[in-house]
């Protein structure tokens, strides 16, 4: 190769106020994982813009342009693309092109980083597919293999410093919340049920009948629908659930699931004993029907892990 003109070094002119050296990545527009589509496609829209004979005959457009081209013609090539991310420094956030998936893979690299070692929570993180960003609420969900995960990213800690690497990543003070669905579908009917909950709840502590006297089975009818469609969701994903092994491990996460829910609508000022018994009662029913085992032996385990503190 003759001359030193193409070979990747970091470009000469930096914004003002700018507190590091700019980047290829920077010139272009791109996030340091940008795709060879992404660049091409940056590089093409920056160039008509800025070209000489387009913008005008200024020297500084005329920087700028060559600037742009060098940038491309090192980004764009595999080897000198690798080569010159060698010399650059740790990556450098807000990503300028935030998505779900940028945010949740650069924030599972910046608790990798700061963890002292590889854990529970950087295996979940790992594990971990975002759904969508909804407002300030990012939403994923865990494969039904990994799913036993999840904990491990509810702990105060853990979620401390997962809310740090997304505020870091995105520049946004960001909260992520777990669902049980895989799809944006899912996400909107969960929160359309949750809406109606609301609604209900509020109509009772005005004195308002209730619009029916026991949820329905759709979709996100209520807190209790939600809890059985996860039951029957969860175990068509279980894997090896032919073993008895699995099927009772399933089942002490199920009732945590049915513990939680019990506990948090106990708590309400709308709450009636009796329709909650008969609730608890159907998704217990439910659950037993889900492992084929009778009822009385789903609630004594129910009560067992109660007695234990395991729920």
């Amino acid at each position: 190769m003759s001359g030193n003109s193409e070979e990747p070094r970091r470009p000469a002119a930096q914004p003002a106020g700018e507190q590091r050296p700019v980047t290829y990545y920077d010139v272009l527009d791109l996030d340091r994982d940008a795709s060879p589509d992404e660049i091409k496609a940056s590089y093409y829209k920056l160039a008509r813009e800025h070209h000489p004979d387009v913008a005008s005959e200024d020297p500084e457009v005329s920087q700028k342009f060559a600037l742009i081209s060098q940038a491309y013609r090192v980004l764009s090539d595999p080897q000198r693309r690798h080569q010159y991310d060698r010399t650059l420094p740790q990556k450098s956030y807000p990503l300028r092109h935030p998505t779900p998936e940028k945010i949740w893979r650069e924030s599972t690299e910046v608790v990798l980083i700061r963890s002292d070692r590889f854990g529970p929570l950087n295996q979940a993180m790992q594990a971990a597919v975002p759904i969508t960003l909804d407002d300030d609420l990012l939403v994923i969900t865990m494969p039904g293999s990994e799913r036993h995960l999840s904990g491990h990213m509810e702990t105060a800690a853990n979620r401390n410093s997962i809310l740090n690497a997304l505020e870091l990543t995105s520049g946004e003070r960001l909260d992520f919340r777990i669902i049980d669905g895989t799809t944006l579908e899912e996400w909107e009917g969960l929160k359309k049920g949750e809406v109606t909950a609301r609604e209900t709840a509020a109509r009772v502590r005005q004195g308002a009948a209730p619009t029916e006297t026991r949820p329905s089975a759709g979709v996100g009818e209520g807190p209790w629908d939600q809890v059985i469609q996860r039951i029957h969701r969860q175990y068509q994903q279980l894997p090896k659930r032919q073993y008895p092994q699995s099927k009772a491990r399933y089942l002490r996460e199920a009732l945590t699931w049915i513990a939680a829910n019990d506990e948090e609508l106990r708590y309400q000022d709308s709450f009636d004993e009796d329709l909650h018994e008969r609730a608890l009662a159907r998704a217990i029913e439910r659950l037993a029907s889900v492992l084929d085992l009778p009822p009385v032996v789903v609630a004594v385990q129910f009560e067992n892990m109660k007695k234990a503190g395991e729920v």
